[in-house]
């Protein structure tokens, strides 16, 4: 995740914060069991961005990026490309040339730079300081997991054990994140409460950095 996270950040220092980041399923940004929710969907939300995931198996969900993507592929001649770096010129080359270039007949045939003056001008301006892990929090806390207690009475929480008490075995109990105490709440099936577990993978630190789980 450490590569996507330096992409997107250098996106977001050129172009600004976007307001929502459309994505499919796919890893990092999704995560192909989807029992969780994806640790990049907590970033993404810990700088005010609303993460939405398309349904699995329905690219027509995000039919525009599909499409312009195939477009954008032929204008770049991609297939001839020899490498990445003469791969990103060509992109960048299509690019500019479809805004600042290129008439749009439903534009009154003039470039889109003509009708959308600050095309180049960013909604949201970047600034690190706006990351807040407590968005991320609140995000991760709408969700309520069913887990089943194995033999040895643990349960697993993104890929981590918490001991929950052997003489809960085989049942199932309900998991809630806690953003006040950043700790998992376990309940029973009744709603009382088992358990409360901190996990300290889910510090600032590692949200920010994009290093939870590892």
């Amino acid at each position: 995740m450490g590569d996507v996270r330096s992409l997107l950040l250098e996106l977001f220092k050129q172009w600004g914060m976007p307001l929502a980041i459309r994505t499919d399923n796919g890893l990092p940004f999704g995560v192909p069991t989807r029992d969780v929710i994806p640790i990049m969907s907590l970033w993404l939300a810990a700088w005010g961005i609303t993460p939405i995931l398309n349904r699995p198996r329905r690219p027509q969900d995000n039919a525009k990026v599909e499409r312009n993507q195939g477009t954008l592929s032929r204008w770049a001649e991609v297939h001839k490309c020899q490498n990445l770096e003469q791969m990103q010129v060509h992109l960048d080359e299509a690019s500019t040339m479809q805004r600042d270039h290129c008439p749009v007949r439903r534009l009154g045939k003039v470039p889109r730079i003509e009708v959308f003056k600050d095309l180049y001008t960013p909604a949201r301006v970047f600034d690190e300081a706006i990351f807040d892990e407590h968005k991320a929090y609140d995000y991760l806390a709408q969700a309520i997991y069913p887990k089943k207690v194995s033999v040895s009475g643990a349960t697993t929480v993104y890929n981590k054990p918490f001991q929950v008490g052997a003489q809960h075995k085989g049942k199932i109990v309900f998991v809630k994140f806690d953003p006040k105490n950043v700790a998992w709440l376990f309940f029973d099936q009744l709603g009382h409460l088992l358990k409360t577990i901190p996990d300290p993978r889910f510090s600032r630190e590692n949200l920010f950095n994009l290093t939870v789980c590892q």
